[in-house]
This record gives structure tokens, sequence and C-alpha cells, in this order.
């Protein structure tokens, strides 16, 4: 009972994988959600001083849709990953916070907190939170929210698996609220004593209270969901 479970979608860190393979860490990963492309009300973000992407899916989503920024529309990423892909995809600068990848982390930023009579736009997915919008409207800003895909729930095709990790699993990371609350409603009654027993790697303080079951001391918060910070996580774990 020494595995590594992996609460996130498949494919979306691909170093970190690398990494367990190369440490010779056994895992498994596991994705309760499936992503849907949704067709935005808007392409043309013409008189919008800003953007906020809420994800790496919402850039890909958007480009997917075919959505067009003037030169002239700053962005902003809750992450380093998300902002990095912005960046690569729309060729220009895109700022997120340096340490508490989170929104509220972002919201610290200077550039974010003199927003009064701006036009911003959150590029999301359908629902998540409403922290980051409410904020900036408080602030001043007229906020639209362009909503480019939605997640939907990914039931086990093999029920018998979760045998296999109450078998083998003595840690569990996850990185989204939803797929957590996807993944232990897959779960039969009696799972209630192996959580117990794991330990627990998330992103944040936020989604650490959100487990049940389990100790302060079983929960380690990385303060991101960064690939690094997850890779880090995980060798200060002992691997």
């Amino acid at each position: 009972m020494n595995k590594l479970l992996l609460i996130q979608p498949l494919g979306s860190r691909p170093r970190l994988l690398q990494r367990l393979q190369a440490a010779d860490v056994p895992y498994f990963e596991q994705s309760f959600i499936d992503i849907q492309a949704l067709r935005p009300a808007v392409t043309h973000l013409t008189t919008t001083d800003a953007v906020i992407w809420i994800s790496k899916n919402a850039v890909k989503y958007a480009l997917e849709a075919g959505l067009k920024l003037p030169r002239q529309v700053a962005m902003y990423a809750v992450g380093p990953a998300t902002a990095q892909y912005a960046c690569q995809q729309f060729k220009r600068p895109c700022q997120c916070p340096t340490f508490e990848h989170s929104s509220e982390g972002l919201l610290k930023l200077p550039q974010l907190t003199d927003v009064e009579a701006q036009q911003w736009c959150l590029i999301k997915g359908k629902g998540g939170r409403e922290l980051l919008a409410d904020s900036l409207v408080a602030r001043g800003a007229s906020v639209r929210s362009l909503e480019v895909y939605q997640r939907v729930k990914k039931p086990l095709s093999d029920a018998g698996v979760v045998q296999d990790w109450m078998q083998q699993v003595n840690r569990i990371m996850v990185s989204s609220a939803e797929q957590l609350a996807y993944f232990l409603s897959e779960l039969p009654p009696h799972a209630d004593a192996w959580l117990r027993t794991c330990h627990w790697i998330v992103p944040s303080e936020r989604l650490s209270l959100l487990i049940p079951f389990v100790q302060d001391d079983a929960v380690t918060v990385t303060q991101s969901a960064s690939e690094n910070a997850m890779i880090n996580a995980l060798l200060e774990d002992g691997n």
C-alpha cells in the first residue's frame, strides 16, 4: 500500500508524470471530469482593457472559438502554467501571482487594485467561483464573464478500480474541488476508513477544508497547482 493516486485531467501535467516515473514512484492517474467546448457569446473584445484566463482550458477553447484580442488588451492568469500558455498562444506578456497561485493571490497584484471604470473580461469554464468578478466590481470595474467550456462528470468505467486504490494507495493528490467531489461520490461508504489512512496533497487551504475524515497533519497544502509545486511536495514527502 504505497502508491499515489493522482486525481487530475489526464495528460495535464506531463512533467509531473515524468518525474514520478524517473523516481520510480508508482501511481494511478484518474480524472472524474470531461471537458466540452461552449460557443462564447462574443469573440471580439474590442472595448476590453484586460482579460483574466482562469485556466489553460480557457485559453485553448477561446482560441478554438476564434477569440480575437486587440494588442492593447492586458492579460492576467491565476497560475504560471496558464500564464505561460496564454503568452505562447497570443505572443504577448501574461502576468500572474509569483507565489500564491489562486484568485486571492491574483487580486493582490497592484494592477488589480486600481481598476476604476475599466472593462475586464474573465475567460473561464461554466460555473465556478465568483470571487474575481465580485471583487473587481467592488473595486469599480465593469466585468464580463466569457464561458468557453464546461466540465461534466466522467463516471468510472470500471468500479473495480476503487478496490485497487483501497488496497494500494496511501497518498492522494487532487487539484480541484470539483474533481474531489466527483471522486468522493464514486466511493462506497466503507471507503471512509481508507481515506483516513491517506496523506493528501492539495494546492489550497480552501480545498483542504473539503477533505473529509482527515487530520490537519495528513494534508500538505502547496499554495499552488503548478507542476513544480506538486513535484516539490511529493519530493518533500519522501519520494
